[in-house]
């Protein structure tokens, strides 16, 4: 007859009412026995150690065959014991599969302010949550190990909020983080969040002025399809105006506050926690700080801040232990409406630029000089007849001639700023000077490099590849290739550039083959983007190159077609009204003179 019993499982602990055939009695008779044996033989243990520590202590050499029939051993043990062997220990040391990752944890967990939960939410993305686990663990791991002290923070009381009521807005600031290149990106993460649901919207930004808090406000009001009845901002000079003893908000953000119909609020002096639903899933932006030398461009971080937004939206929250999402499906209801697009519109285009410390702005990838002056200030731009004209304060003050030149200069601005920097005697001979070698920058960077040229050497690849602008990219990957991979690409690239005849749209195809295969097939991948191609200036091979490349991939090619011939022939009879059919093998194309898969129809009177 069978009995119920606890049964221990390592994963659960206990499991109550579990039926087994081995009867309770005798189970627990065995346990018990092998608990004492255990306790037994750890006693008999410490009484051999004393007493062969005693014999050492009178200079008495051990009968280790009479001490092994005493303590019922081999004496081959007494052996041991009496070389210093401590016994089997009771408890086993097992490793955790989180040992491997132990040196990248503790790196990541170095890098200033960033969060436990931030480095878990990276390794689970890099290498999955089968080898990384769950966060609790992750979490006992990290402290257990000690691999990021903690910090002892101050009390303060709860706050709470009714639903659709209120958002909490702040910034997470002048966040310093290094691309895989080493290049340095300081960003700012703005961040609006509804009291009640948890629910968040993150927006990268690389300045705070008014106009970008605006755009951001407006941008985090239509992701939430609505607005709350109030918004809690701190302190930022942006928002609010602080005199003595008093602070009121800005014009700017009055004239949104009365357009959006919501109160402005401002949270008291040095005292976060009024806010601080907004502080608390701030630390979640801080995850972002686990991604240091893991990407490569400031549109890759604008995707990482992307994941983190979404991620944080679903993830159930510590205080409701409830989703953001799920809460958020219940707040957006009680939300106010939207106002009409051309409001929105109206906030979300400015056109304000500041001044760099060189009395320079950047429009367009290019740089326009206005009076030294004006360092530090925000001026706006418009566009007319191809010349930029610079306003600040409403008032024109500048004009330029659009061109290609990197950095545009007028005289009299280039003067300004030399002043005091150069003696008077040669003022004049130094800033022209000056002025005529930023005047030939464009053409001094201008390479001439043949495809011939190109597949001499690395070097050489490199110039030809520097030549366009898509080739940036592929010039700091290939930077970063060891020395078997350069020498996969520098192949693969040599088998192809003899028969390049659109240098930018063949540069351009590039990075997508790199990525796939280190251009191994490159060749191939260029004469399947000719075939593809509608017209000539999509193309990227001479008529002999793609002559060439087919002989070399006949069989490859064959393939490719019959699979097309299989797919449109589905469509085909899918869409009868279709202008081509498919043609007889050795069909030619009276336009082209290559041989083409599909010809058209044969149109009847």
């Amino acid at each position: 007859m069978e009995r119920r019993c606890k049964v221990y499982n390592k994963n659960v602990g206990f499991i109550q009412n579990k039926n087994v055939g081995k009867p309770t009695f005798l189970f627990c008779i065995y346990i018990i026995t092998v608990m004492l044996s255990r306790e037994v033989n750890a006693v008999m243990n410490k009484n051999l150690i004393g007493e062969l520590s005693i014999m050492d202590s009178m200079d008495i050499k051990p009968n280790y065959a009479a001490l092994g029939r005493k303590y019922g051993m081999d004496w081959r043990t007494v052996k041991k014991y009496h070389e210093g062997y401590q016994g089997k220990p009771n408890t086993r040391n097992k490793g955790s599969k989180l040992d491997k990752y132990k040196e990248e944890m503790a790196d990541k967990l170095s890098i200033r302010r960033v969060s436990v939960r931030g480095v878990y939410e990276f390794l689970v993305k890099k290498y999955g949550i089968d080898n990384i686990g769950t966060y609790s663990n992750f979490n006992t791991y990290v402290n257990k190990n000690k691999l990021k002290p903690g910090k002892a923070v101050k009390g303060h009381p709860r706050y709470e909020t009714a639903i659709g009521r209120q958002g909490q807005v702040d910034w997470k600031e002048d966040i310093k983080i290094a691309s895989k290149y080493g290049e340095i990106f300081v960003i700012n993460v703005f961040h609006i969040v509804l009291s009640f649901s948890k629910f968040s919207y993150l927006e990268l930004s690389v300045q705070k002025r008014t106009d970008d808090v605006i755009r951001c406000l407006v941008n985090g009001f239509k992701k939430f399809g609505g607005v709350p009845t109030e918004l809690l901002f701190d302190n930022m000079s942006t928002v609010a105006v602080v005199g003595k003893g008093s602070k009121r908000p800005t014009n700017a953000i009055k004239e949104l506050a009365k357009e959006f119909n919501f109160k402005v609020r401002l949270c008291g002096t040095r005292k976060p926690e009024t806010k601080g639903t907004v502080e608390a899933r701030n630390k979640v932006i801080d995850w972002i700080r686990a991604y240091e030398g893991e990407f490569e461009t400031l549109e890759d971080l604008i995707g990482i801040v992307a994941d983190i937004n979404s991620q944080m939206n679903i993830i159930i929250s510590r205080d409701t232990e409830m989703s953001p999402t799920a809460l958020f499906y219940k707040e957006k209801e009680y939300l106010q409406p939207l106002p009409e697009s051309s409001v929105m519109e109206r906030f979300l285009c400015p056109n304000k630029y500041r001044v760099s410390n060189e009395g320079l702005i950047r429009y367009a990838g290019r740089k326009y000089s206005v009076e030294a002056k004006l360092i530090g200030e925000e001026v706006t731009a418009d566009i007319l007849d191809d010349k930029l004209y610079i306003y600040y304060n409403g008032k024109l003050v500048t004009y330029h001639q659009l061109n290609e030149k990197p950095v545009n200069y007028k005289p009299e601005h280039y003067a300004q700023l030399m002043k005091g920097k150069v003696n008077e005697s040669v003022f004049d001979d130094v800033v022209n000077e000056n002025l005529k070698l930023m005047d030939t920058l464009l053409e001094d960077r201008t390479l001439k490099i043949s495809p011939i040229e190109a597949t001499a050497s690395a070097e050489a690849l490199i110039a030809y590849l520097n030549t366009s602008e898509y080739g940036a990219w592929i010039i700091n990957r290939f930077a970063h290739l060891s020395a078997g991979e350069r020498m996969t690409f520098i192949k693969g690239m040599n088998a192809v550039i003899p028969y390049v005849q659109n240098r930018d749209v063949f540069i351009s195809h590039i990075k997508y083959s790199l990525k796939e295969n280190l251009c191994n097939t490159l060749d191939f991948d260029c004469w399947v983007n000719d075939f593809m191609a509608y017209s000539e200036n999509e193309s990227i091979l001479t008529e002999e190159g793609y002559r060439i490349i087919m002989a070399k991939y006949d069989k490859e090619i064959t393939e490719l077609i019959d699979d097309m011939k299989k797919e449109y022939e589905e469509k085909q009879r899918d869409n009868s009204d279709s202008d081509y059919i498919i043609a007889e093998t050795g069909y030619i194309d009276p336009e082209t003179g290559m041989e083409m898969p599909f010809k058209p129809k044969e149109k009847h009177k």
